[in-house]
């Protein structure tokens, strides 16, 4: 009885300090999702403002990888992919 009070009051600080922990990718979905259209922007892979983004999938947790499809009013959709680390765009490219 006494090893496992002891052994509950000894991992408490433990669980409390794992709980604490912030997430990786504290950006939300949505704000990961502008960065990658900004950043597909500006490498010229979308033309800008001609078109409407739609996310196609996630993957990752400290590095999310995004595919996102540019779907223009007229002509062809274009698909991007982009890995965001930290709130940073690290790669975009046409996928």
């Amino acid at each position: 009885m006494k090893k496992s009070v002891f052994a509950a009051i000894a991992a408490a600080p433990l669980a409390a300090a794992l709980l604490a922990v912030a997430p990786a990718n504290a950006a939300s979905t949505s704000e990961q999702i502008a960065l990658c259209v900004s950043a597909l922007e500006s490498k010229g892979i979308a033309p800008s403002g001609e078109y409407r983004s739609q996310f196609v999938k996630s993957r990752g947790a400290s590095t999310k990888t995004l595919w996102i499809d540019l779907v223009p009013s007229s002509g062809e959709t274009v698909s991007g992919v982009c890995k965001v680390r930290r709130g940073e765009v690290t790669e975009a490219a046409r996928a």
